[in-house]
């Protein structure tokens, strides 16, 4: 079962890789300095191993190559994978995310930091849907605003920018190194949503609280 769900997750975590466009935000300028970037220093940056990334933009590592076994590349206008690229990497934010609202509520509720009734009787974080429902309905609307917002402020292309370098975060923005950090953005949220998809199953099956699973 957890098998069925990793894969058809990567299908569709791997398949999104939008086509490039002139004025986009850092993360897909920096996607097209991957391509033409020197192959001295890369870090797991390659082309051309595997199948053929038709769209030249990063995401296609070895063995897997370009992965897009539904086609949804060779279907989509550029716009539009455009889009299944913002999607991916707002979806990878909110699974890590989502990760850390497992473990940090299963770990205050395993020591009693919020009473005993605090996610019981199983004391795993889905049981928050049971007891304090109207604070899951809190968070999701507060998301909702925040998201809606975000949508309304930005354009296509640049809706995945934080205004991280901005803030000065990164003291080298070489294209090289912006590139090697939405690569690893990417992949940190590609596995971030296995992991969501893996610990909602397990907890599902054995209803033990997932940094128990972890532990044990």
């Amino acid at each position: 079962m957890k098998l069925a769900v990793i894969s058809t997750l990567i299908a569709g975590a791997a398949a999104f890789a939008p086509a490039p466009v002139a004025n986009s935000g850092s993360a897909l300028s920096a996607t097209r300095a991957v391509k033409d970037a020197p192959a001295k220093g890369k870090k797991n940056i390659s082309f051309g191993e595997g199948n053929v990334n038709p769209t030249g933009l990063i995401g296609d590592l070895p063995p897997v190559g370009f992965f897009d076994p539904a086609g949804f590349a060779a279907k989509a206008s550029p716009e539009e994978l455009i889009r299944y690229r913002e999607v991916e990497v707002m979806h990878g934010r909110f699974a890590q995310l989502a990760i850390l609202g497992f473990l940090l509520p299963e770990k205050y509720a395993a020591e009693g930091a919020f009473g005993d009734d605090f996610l019981a009787p199983t004391g795993t974080a889905l049981e928050v849907f049971n007891t304090d429902p109207l604070w899951v309905g809190l968070t999701l609307g507060v998301i909702s605003c925040l998201e809606t917002i975000r949508l309304l402020q930005t354009e296509p292309g640049t809706r995945t920018d934080a205004k991280i370098l901005e803030v000065g975060l990164y003291p080298e923005q070489s294209p090289e190194k912006l590139a090697e950090y939405s690569l690893k953005e990417l992949q940190n949220g590609r596995l971030a949503m296995l992991a969501f998809a893996g610990a909602v199953v397990q907890e599902l099956v054995n209803e033990t609280p997932l940094i128990l699973n972890l532990q044990n």
